[in-house]
């Protein structure tokens, strides 16, 4: 309950603020599309815990996965920006998983610096889905199952050239609400809630060909961290936290 109501404050500010920007659109901006791409990531996954079997664990492991977005915030040049997406990502690795989905709104102001400079100003809200399954060893299997609405501050700079459009984005995500389950088989399983947590990202995009009548594609370098932490540690999860480091690529093609 308290996850849905989080996340029906961050969405409820999100859409009243679409009408204040509106009235700040620019003449120049392109119309909205769609972007559609492929992603891979290394991860790195480090747990501290009172429960042994996934006590002190770091795990590394790659993650494939996919995403479509849809807006202006790469093809606009000035005035409001704005995109919807979601995505997905899966990793195995000695018996090692994680499965991971996002869905994502993000509305904005874009201002010219010069003629091929501009800057963004971003907030946005979303909700964020992580189920990560150790190899915990002993023959217990253990899964941790993560759930939180988010609110998002970022801050973006934008250099428009004639065929190449580079955009660099950073910022935070904000869990508010979030709730965090345990699973250790023959021991048992609790829900909890999750600490609010501020977690920094940053995203460089290339984006080509972004002519009349030719499609473009794009490429971009992400950072992500995530942190876990329970506002209250009852006996089965004392002391846990669990931290995500993400560094991964997109490739996508916009329509």
């Amino acid at each position: 309950m308290r996850s849905r109501n989080s996340l029906i404050k961050a969405s409820t500010f999100g859409v009243l603020l679409v009408p204040a920007f509106a009235f700040a659109q620019g003449t120049s901006s392109q119309g909205p599309m769609s972007h559609l791409g492929i992603k891979g990531s290394y991860n790195e996954y480090s747990s501290d815990s009172d429960i042994s079997q996934i006590d002190d664990s770091e795990e590394r492991m790659p993650t494939v996965g996919a995403f479509y977005n849809f807006g202006n915030k790469l093809t606009s040049q000035s005035g409001f920006i704005y995109q919807a997406g979601i995505e997905a990502n899966y990793g195995e690795k000695d018996d090692n998983e994680v499965r991971e989905a996002r869905g994502e709104i993000d509305l904005g102001l874009r201002a010219p610096l010069d003629n091929n400079f501009s800057a963004d100003f971003i907030v946005g809200a979303g909700y964020d889905w992580s189920r990560f399954e150790p190899d915990a060893g002993g023959g217990l299997e253990t899964r941790v199952t993560n759930e939180s609405p988010f609110a998002k501050l970022g801050l973006g700079l934008n250099h428009h050239g004639q065929t190449v459009t580079t955009r660099f984005e950073a910022g935070t995500r904000y869990s508010m609400g979030g709730e965090t389950k345990f699973r250790v088989e023959d021991v048992g399983s609790e829900t909890l809630d999750m600490q609010d947590k501020a977690n920094p990202y940053a995203e460089l995009t290339l984006l080509w060909n972004n002519r009349e009548n030719a499609m473009p594609i794009s490429a971009s370098l992400y950072y992500e961290r995530t942190n876990y932490e329970l506002e209250d540690a009852e006996q089965l999860t004392a002391n846990t936290k669990l931290e995500s480091d993400e560094v991964g690529l997109k490739l996508g093609m916009m329509f």
